[in-house]
């Protein structure tokens, strides 16, 4: 989900799913030859096979033309869609992703393909097919294969006005401002969102069997928070499964849960049309592979998943303290985990505070490595406006760095979160520096005075004893400031560690030592030189703010020394 966008948001209720194993007359794809290409012409009529409220419904394809050249590998067929349950839903649908194609051949059907693409703003039932020999070619990979289209951008797609069938997202546990943070952080304009009730986990069940043209859910969360994507199956052979005609995220090889899911109803919509869904309590599979043409998996597999428990303390809007703690699981995808825990993080803070404001959140981290000992680390932010957003962007920061390493697959066996969040603001603002030294010499131990302003309270004086490195002579600048703040000023971003991490083992020590928003730094270097640490000290609350200092620093013989101090 490298950046998912959905749209508005409608109530849902999650359901329990009873997976059914379809005997051999309910897979009307099974073993059906693909449509030779080359045979295709216009006007061809066929069908369609999609889950609509009464189950899988049949809808009348007609076929216009083979469109070659998009860029992905294989061709699209453009066909128009009709029939009562076109008509009902105002066109092509967002959930019939997948759904299958089938045109007659000689004395029997052949599989054309499935519903994959459109064009954006298209009326009517226009629709692109892609074929379902590229379907199976990359559904079925490996994940050692090598498949042709991987590498097909959404820009080349939209170059040509076309665009993926958007993709329902269900969410159960998410209040609007944790959903909104999600369209912004993690969807695309592909995906189409629709809003549930609060609170994960309350189901009914699902009675329907996993079948082509019948609707199933591929999850990124599951428990007391749940998202899933809704499409439709393409085909099923043996254990096997190709559904969506398109990829959700592109990723390649991937390990998500396959659940069932139910349409209750088609609801037109001017931009885009769409179908409400429940999506299923059991995990009845595995998804493996997400290609350019199609989403592939196992019905006799399990996914590995995260699981996370996340607890959040804070004083609620009736004044009292409280403690909520939200348990649930996340795929393993690098890219995704970390941003699926900061949703579950802001609503986590909004279910207790229920507002959004100013305040302090210090957030703590237990992380359960599979091999060797865990990361245990703590961190505070402060914010003027938005603490619970603050938050949790915070909290993804350093278990992205985790996750994304380039060294190793980390190995997270589980990940327990602790926060506690207060109204109070606890930053603390470097405001001036003075030296009394009137030589400094390089070796020697040199009194900094520091004048520090908290937030609405009275100032303080700090005193450090800061040792001068030997090797840090002539004219030298002396940096004082908050540990995340910038070392330049109107620079945006915190300088990045001059010694980065060149190992999973170094990643860790620096993930446990690094600096902090409670630290605060003092810097040096000489002319044209690199940047040493001369101090650091952990200070209660958040430290912003910086100040310099420029000294003439003398060798250990030499004598006679000259300083400038700059107020702000």
């Amino acid at each position: 989900m490298r950046r998912w966008r959905p749209g508005p948001a409608l109530g849902l209720v999650l359901v329990v799913a009873a997976l059914l194993a379809p005997p051999a007359s309910a897979q009307p794809t099974a073993g059906l030859p693909a449509f030779p290409l080359d045979d295709l012409t216009p006007g061809l009529f066929g069908y369609g096979l999609t889950e609509g409220p009464g189950g899988v419904e049949r809808f009348d394809v007609e076929v216009i033309a083979r469109q070659d050249g998009f860029g992905l590998g294989f061709p699209l067929i453009l066909v128009r869609a009709s029939g009562p349950l076109i008509d009902a839903a105002g066109g092509v649908a967002a959930g019939m992703s997948g759904s299958p194609v089938l045109l007659p051949y000689g004395e029997r059907e052949a599989l054309l393909g499935a519903i994959g693409y459109t064009f954006a703003d298209a009326p009517g039932g226009l629709a692109l097919v892609t074929p379902i020999g590229a379907m199976r070619a990359q559904g079925w990979a490996t994940s050692s294969s090598r498949v042709g289209g991987d590498g097909a951008t959404a820009a080349a797609l939209a170059a040509a006005g076309i665009v993926p069938v958007a993709t329902p997202v269900l969410v159960a546990g998410l209040g609007a401002r944790a959903l909104a943070f999600m369209e912004r952080e993690l969807l695309s304009d592909a995906f189409h969102g629709v809003q549930l009730l609060p609170g994960g986990g309350s189901a009914t069940e699902i009675t329907g069997r996993i079948e082509p043209g019948s609707a199933i859910a591929v999850a990124w969360v599951r428990g007391d928070v749940e998202i899933a994507a809704v499409g439709t199956v393409t085909e099923l052979a043996a254990d096997r499964l190709l559904a969506f005609g398109h990829p959700l995220l592109g990723t390649g090889p991937v390990d998500w849960p396959l659940v069932s899911a139910q349409v209750t109803a088609l609801v037109p919509q001017r931009r885009v049309p769409f179908k409400l869904a429940n999506t299923g309590d059991t995990v009845v599979g595995r998804i493996d592979q997400d290609r350019t043409a199609a989403v592939g998996g196992r019905l006799t597999e399990r996914p590995d998943l995260l699981p996370i428990t996340l607890s959040v303390a804070a004083t609620n809007a009736a004044g009292i303290d409280e403690t909520t703690t939200l348990r649930f699981e996340v795929v393993r995808d690098p890219e995704l985990w970390p941003a699926l825990v900061a949703v579950a993080t802001l609503e986590a803070l909004d279910r207790i505070r229920e507002r959004s404001g100013a305040g302090t959140a210090t957030v703590h981290w237990d992380v359960t490595l599979r091999d060797g000992p865990g990361l245990r680390m703590s961190e505070t932010v402060v914010h003027a406006a938005d603490v619970a957003t603050a938050a949790a962007r915070l909290t993804a920061a350093p278990l992205a760095l985790l996750a994304q390493n380039p060294f190793q697959d980390p190995g997270v066996a589980r990940v327990s979160l602790l926060m506690r969040v207060e109204d109070q603001r606890r930053d603390v603002e470097v405001r001036q520096a003075v030296s009394e030294a009137i030589e400094p010499v390089a070796g020697a131990v040199v009194p900094l005075f520091l004048r520090l302003q908290p937030w609405r309270r009275a100032g303080e004086v700090l005193a450090l004893d800061v040792r001068w490195p030997e090797d840090l002579t002539g004219g030298v600048e002396l940096v004082v400031r908050g540990a995340t703040w910038p070392r330049e000023p109107g620079a945006d971003e915190p300088p990045d560690p001059d010694d980065a991490p060149l190992t999973f083992d170094e990643l860790l020590v620096f993930l446990r030592e690094r600096p902090r928003g409670g630290d605060l730094v003092v810097e040096a270097r000489a002319d044209g030189g690199n940047w040493q640490l001369l101090e650091r000290v952990a200070i209660p609350g958040f430290v912003t703010g910086r100040v310099q200092l420029w000294f003439d620093v003398a060798a250990p013989e030499a004598s006679g020394a000259h300083q400038e101090v700059e107020e702000p």
